[in-house]
């Protein structure tokens, strides 16, 4: 009864701002969770009413090669930039080696963690989208069931996340190396580096994406879908001009990725301070 009458002698003191710094991050998670939830259930519901029968396979092989692509620019950016601190700073090999060590350790901690988290919501809004969208969906005598569309959906999104999460760590990781060295420009040369990492590992090698993208989609679907041959299906939904939008859309995606990381890590802030103080 005691804490009733501290409750109810209290005057409360309702401030917008209050409301809304503590309403703010809970509406933002929850819209991540719709949004990975309601991406595989709208998708599967184009699939069932259409006939567009690469839409599953197309999004879940891009997904896939997308992860690949990111993962390997990583590993450049990382071994560019020890490869900087090496040679053109003249650090012993030992501790250059030693400063990428820790920072790639850091990294990988910080993406296996990332990776527990998006799985853990990719789960939730899952079985949020198989319980809604399930039953409203007609069933079908196809190859591939409405149930296991929606889960390599599910799956695309997951990827599609690690793609964000391996882009923000190859810059972190880019800025940690170079700032052992020299603290005031190792973001602006970490956005530098990562840029020239996913160039060379979106258009030279066997994981280019649009060719990666091809040869899982040849493997993924039948030799003919609804009389149509794969060849000329998947020509359709990969044109030559795929693999020039891919390699356009490297530099905005890392700009945006680069200028998010640094905004969270509060890097961005330091580095218009130090702009504003030599000005």
């Amino acid at each position: 009864m005691r804490e009733w009458h501290i409750i109810r002698g209290r005057d409360p003191d309702l401030d917008a701002s209050d409301i809304t710094e503590f309403s703010g991050p809970l509406l933002a998670a929850g819209l991540i969770v719709l949004t990975v939830g309601l991406l595989p259930l709208i998708g599967t519901r184009i699939t069932d009413h259409g006939d567009d029968a690469i839409f599953g396979p197309l999004i879940g092989s891009f997904a896939l090669a997308a992860v690949c692509t990111t993962a390997i620019a990583w590993l450049l950016t990382i071994v560019i930039c020890g490869m900087i601190v090496l040679i053109v700073y003249r650090v012993s090999p030992r501790v250059a080696s030693a400063t990428t060590e820790q920072a790639v350790r850091a990294s990988f901690h910080r993406i296996s963690d990332m990776t527990s988290t998006i799985t853990l919501v990719a789960l939730i809004s899952g079985l949020v989208s198989l319980a809604i969208g399930l039953p409203g969906l007609s069933s079908s005598d196809q190859e591939t069931s409405v149930l296991e569309e929606l889960l390599s959906a599910q799956v695309a999104c997951l990827l599609l996340a690690l793609v964000f999460g391996f882009t923000a760590e190859a810059i972190r990781t880019a800025a940690e190396i170079l700032g052992s060295q020299v603290q005031a420009i190792a973001w602006l040369g970490a956005l530098v580096i990562t840029t020239i990492a996913y160039y060379l590992a979106a258009t030279a090698g066997p994981f280019e994406p649009i060719a990666l993208t091809r040869n899982l989609l040849t493997d993924w679907l039948p030799a003919d879908v609804d009389g149509v041959p794969r060849a000329e299906i998947i020509a359709d939904a990969l044109p030559r001009s795929a693999r020039a939008w891919a390699a356009g859309a490297i530099l905005p995606f890392v700009g945006v990725t680069w200028a998010f990381t640094a905004w969270r890590t509060g890097e961005l802030a330091k580095l218009r301070n130090s702009i504003r103080d030599a000005d």
